[in-house]
């Protein structure tokens, strides 16, 4: 047992170290898994949970898709959209830039694997995944702004509606975002409603940085052709109430105060 180090899951004593990117990927992509340049993607986690994050890696045609791009299946885009939430809710909390507050997020992995659910994602959750012919940059896209429950951006009134916002210091993120092999993935917790079609909406926003929804799956399945992507709009495309370009995508009370405000 290491001295001093604990599991960033459950806070218990660490016992051992968790590539959060497997490190069969990595070898893949000729890359050393415990090199200090991917520092970022270990972490230290007790046996236990240790064990049952290991499973996320055991799946051989989700290495094969993300390394390849190749077999895009129903099976393979559902198992991706799994491994993409739990992936990027364990680097959130080990960089400290979580859409969730920490407490949520840990709770959130808590539930998994420590048995607490049945498994599968939290609800209202979407999953956006786009397949890389390459990376670019520059590219213009306009920010919207979204509002996350359980987040701490968005106030809510005694009926437990939002009715107004708090804008934070320190990262500005809503999603959680990760460019890897030949996929860039994009996670956005559940949000709060904004009107009639809010998350045919959403997903028309991920659409224009050239994201497809792959969580709730829809039918026919995406075909993810390779697309040059920007992850810099990836990552910027949905942000907190107070932050982006447009807050078409926020509940309307918040939209109210916002065009209030701006009137005075």
């Amino acid at each position: 047992m290491r001295s001093g180090q604990l599991c960033i899951i459950c806070g218990s004593h660490a016992g051992t170290t968790e590539h959060i990117v497997p490190q069969a990927l990595w070898k893949r992509f000729g890359l050393d898994p415990n090199s200090a340049d991917l520092a970022r993607y270990r972490t230290e986690l007790c046996e236990a949970h240790q064990r049952a994050t290991s499973t996320l890696h055991s799946r051989r045609n989700l290495l094969q898709l993300v390394d390849t791009g190749e077999p895009v299946t129903r099976k393979s885009l559902t198992d991706l959209a799994d491994w993409a939430v739990w992936v990027t809710l364990l680097l959130g909390l080990c960089t400290g830039i979580c859409a969730l507050p920490v407490d949520e997020s840990r709770d959130l992995l808590l539930r998994r694997f420590s048995g607490r659910t049945a498994g599968g994602l939290p609800a209202g959750i979407r999953v956006y995944a786009a397949r890389i012919d390459a990376y670019v940059s520059g590219t213009d896209f306009v920010s919207r702004q979204i509002a996350i429950e359980k987040g701490d951006h968005v106030v809510l009134d005694h009926s437990n509606v939002p009715s107004g916002f708090t804008v934070r210091s320190g990262p500005v993120t809503a999603t959680e975002a990760i460019g890897l092999g030949t996929f860039a993935l994009l996670v956005v917790p559940r949000t709060y409603d904004s009107g009639p079609r809010h998350k045919e909406r959403l997903d028309g926003v991920a659409a224009s940085v050239g994201l497809d929804l792959i969580h709730p799956l829809p039918q026919p399945i995406p075909t993810l052709v390779p697309k040059k992507i920007d992850m810099r709009a990836v990552s910027g495309i949905f942000v907190p109430p107070g932050w982006g370009d447009d807050a078409s995508l926020l509940p309307i009370a918040i939209q109210s105060l916002m065009h209030a405000r701006a009137s005075d």
